[in-house]
Formats: C-alpha cells, sequence, structure tokens
C-alpha cells in the first residue's frame, strides 16, 4: 500500500491553505505564487517544504495526506484508470469532500456531471477526475507497464526468495512505484486473497503455456471474480450465487481440530465475500435486463385466456397476433407500449383524404384506456404530433391517434365533447 495511503494529520486544514494546496497539485506539487502571504506562513514545513534550488514550495506526502485522510487516499488510488471509476460504495461524507475539492465528478451514464443529490439516480457514478489523479500519483495516460500488462490482464508476482504467484492487475503503477494486484490460487488463505499494492518490479509477464482446465462447477469457489465470465447468463449466475450462499452456511465439523475449524472459517467467509460482490453485480444487471431470471424478469408470462383478455381489453394489440403478445409481456412490454408500437408502424400509412363536413371515428389520444369519438369536421384535419391529428368541429379541436382516424357514414350522430375549451 502506498504510503501515501496511510499517512494522517491531526491537523485540519483551513479553507486558505486547502485552496493553495489544491492549486499546488494542479502545478505538479509547486504552490503557486501571488498568493496571500499570511496562508504561506501558516502552511507547516512538514506539508509544504521550501526548495531554494527549485525557488518555490513543494507539497509533501503529509501534504497530500492532508487533503484527502484515511480512507479517501485509499479510494482514489483504487480508482479504475482506464474509465476512472472510483471502487465499491463511498461514504455520503467521503463523497461531498471529494466532490467539494475537485477530486471526483458524478457523472450519469453519458458522462455529464450531476449535481451530487442525485446520487443514487441509476446509472450515475463517481468518478475521479484529473486532480485526483495528480494526488495519489496517477498517471493521466497509460504508462509502458501499463501497455505490457493493461487492467484486467494476468501476471505473475515474483519477490525475492519466493515462488511466482499468479495476480489479476488492477491499476496502474502509480508514482510511489506500486500497482495494484489482486493474488490468484486455489489454496490461499482470506488475507493472502485479498488485493493489495505490490512494488511495480516485481511484476512479470504470465507464462504463455495452456492453462490447467478447471472443471466448470456452477458452486466451484476456486474461481474468483475476474475467473468467471462476465456475461454469464443471468439464470446460470443464479445457481452460482446459491452455490455460493450454500458454502457460506456450510455447517463446521464437529469436534473438528482447531486448525480444520480455521480453514471452514475462511472458506466461508471467501464465499460470503465473493457471494456479496457478485450479487450486487448480479442484481444491477437483473433489475435492468428484461430476460432477467423469473424472480427479477420484469415481464410475466400469459396464458391463452389471459391473452384474448388482454386483446379484447386493447382491440389494437389484435394486429400483432396472440403469439407475439405473449412474447412481448415476456419481454416486459405493458398492454399500452404494444399499442403504441402498432399505432407507430399503421400511423405510417398517413391520413384518409377529409374534407370539410366528413364525419370522422378515430381513437381518442393520450394514452389510458382507448376511448372512441366521432365528430363533424368543419375543416380539412392538421397534425398535432408524431403520432397525432388535430379534428375541429367548430366547437374545440380535439387530438385524435392518426392511425385510427377513418371516414364513416353520416347517420345523423356525433359523440358528446370529450376534450373542451383547447383553442
Amino acid at each position: 500500500m502506498s504510503v501515501f495511503t496511510t499517512a494522517y494529520t491531526t491537523d485540519k486544514l483551513t479553507l486558505g491553505q486547502r485552496r493553495v494546496m489544491l492549486a499546488a497539485v494542479d502545478a505538479d506539487g509547486r504552490l503557486p505564487d501571488g498568493v496571500n502571504q499570511r496562508v504561506l506562513n501558516n502552511i507547516p514545513e512538514s506539508w509544504a517544504r521550501t526548495d531554494a534550488a527549485a525557488g518555490g514550495r513543494f507539497l509533501t506526502a503529509e501534504g497530500r495526506a492532508a487533503l484527502a485522510p484515511l480512507g479517501r487516499f485509499s479510494l482514489l488510488a483504487r480508482s479504475n484508470p482506464e474509465t476512472g471509476a472510483m471502487p465499491g460504495t463511498t461514504g455520503h461524507s467521503d463523497m461531498l469532500a471529494l466532490v467539494r475539492d475537485g477530486l471526483t465528478v458524478l457523472q450519469d451514464r453519458e458522462g455529464r456531471p450531476v449535481p451530487v443529490a442525485d446520487r443514487w439516480e441509476l446509472g450515475n457514478s463517481l468518478r475521479i477526475t484529473e486532480r485526483g489523479r495528480r494526488l495519489v500519483g496517477m498517471p493521466l495516460a497509460a504508462p509502458p507497464l501499463a501497455e505490457r500488462h493493461p487492467v484486467g490482464s494476468r501476471a505473475m508476482w515474483k519477490r525475492e526468495g519466493e515462488p511466482a504467484r499468479p495476480v489479476h492487475i488492477l491499476g496502474w503503477p502509480l508514482a510511489d512505484g506500486t500497482v495494484r494486484v489482486l493474488p490468484e490460487g486455489a489454496r490461499l488463505s482470506y488475507a493472502e486473497s485479498m488485493e493489495r499494492s505490490v512494488p511495480a518490479e516485481q511484476i512479470r509477464p504470465a507464462p504463455q503455456g495452456p492453462k490447467t482446465t478447471v472443471t466448470t462447477r456452477s458452486d466451484d469457489r476456486r474461481k474468483t471474480m475476474a475467473d468467471r465470465a462476465p456475461e454469464l447468463p443471468l439464470d446460470d449466475e443464479l445457481e452460482a450465487l446459491r452455490g455460493l450462499a450454500a458454502a457460506a452456511v456450510k455447517p463446521m465439523t464437529p469436534r473438528a481440530e482447531t486448525w480444520e475449524q480455521v480453514k471452514a472459517l475462511e472458506e466461508r467467509a471467501t464465499a460470503g465475500y465473493e457471494l456479496a460482490e457478485r450479487f450486487t453485480e448480479f442484481d444491477q444487471r437483473a433489475t435492468a435486463d428484461r430476460w432477467a431470471p423469473q424472480e427479477w424478469r420484469r415481464g410475466r408470462d400469459l396464458s391463452s385466456e389471459q391473452v384474448e383478455e388482454l386483446i379484447e381489453k386493447w382491440p389494437d394489440l389484435a394486429a400483432l397476433g396472440s403469439t407475439f403478445v405473449r412474447n412481448l409481456a415476456a419481454a416486459g412490454f405493458a398492454p399500452f407500449q404494444m399499442a403504441n408500437l402498432v399505432k407507430q408502424v399503421q400511423g405510417r400509412r398517413g391520413l384518409p383524404e377529409i374534407q370539410p363536413g366528413d364525419v370522422v371515428e378515430a381513437i381518442l389520444a393520450g394514452g389510458g384506456e382507448p376511448r372512441t369519438i366521432r365528430l363533424k369536421v368543419d375543416r380539412t384535419p392538421w397534425p398535432g404530433g408524431p403520432d397525432s391529428t388535430v379534428l375541429s368541429d367548430g366547437t374545440a379541436v380535439t387530438a385524435v391517434v392518426t392511425a385510427s382516424v377513418r371516414v364513416v357514414e353520416d347517420d345523423g350522430t356525433t359523440t358528446a365533447r370529450l376534450v373542451i375549451d383547447e383553442s
């Protein structure tokens, strides 16, 4: 772990000191010239040392730790250097502090900044900024080691006097010469399997020989988060989660030796940790995916009787056919969405030729239950939107669905006004 991560100071920064030291982060650690001299004098040498040869003062490791104490520095250092995404869940107070100092930014799916009040909106995520990268010593562009060992690749961690161990690369080398890795192996203890920062010079290329195949089992605890396929079908993933849950609560052997009990506890802890990580990702995918497992699925399986009742209630669905309606319902489409689909397709046919004095029948626009009206128009209809048309009977105007408009015979009856005072 970086020395910056564990550094801590009990002294709090003033607003002036914080502003000046954050500006120094943007300037490669050099405190800016021309700022209030009283503020500069109040910044201790332990935070910003004086370098007479270079002609200025420069932030120290302790000064950087004062800007992001305790776990905040660790959160920034563990950010994905390629996407900028912050790891895990960031506490609310930590998030406010990091965004306030410009070290992180809250963005939506399109990468646009959003207010911190929208943190829990679906798709919004916290990402490290260029200032945050400079603070923790994360390169702004991929260094040579990252090109040889990109994020997500496998390599070997070779320490002097110890055998090489396979690891999973989680980040880029930082300014202190360390890189975050996740050790891999079937017989690692819980502590040994946790991610850590190791000297980048100890990373070696992984051997290119054929890999030993591992029997694929839904509850195989030897597979780490990086080993499993990211696009595993959700139904298969659900079975794997059930296997991990069973392993996490597996009872220990009665009257077992102490070392056996410790080993069993480590296995249960490993299974529980992986279960929590995988379930969080699984729940997000299942919530957004129409073809989620049955327990999470937004759609529903309709019987033949239910399909007939749905078509009777929504006549527009007859154009789709019972099989298509059943498939759309299973995919999560609501009845009004199916009806809109039909209307959008039929709306491309255009309007029939309508003259003033014609009696027109159409479905009232605006969503909700379909309602049919009949009007004697006093002028030629005109477009009211992508899928709607406006009819006028001389008293008021009414918006109707374009695809439903048709000219009928004049039998002397018209529908009572459903929409008034729209002129």
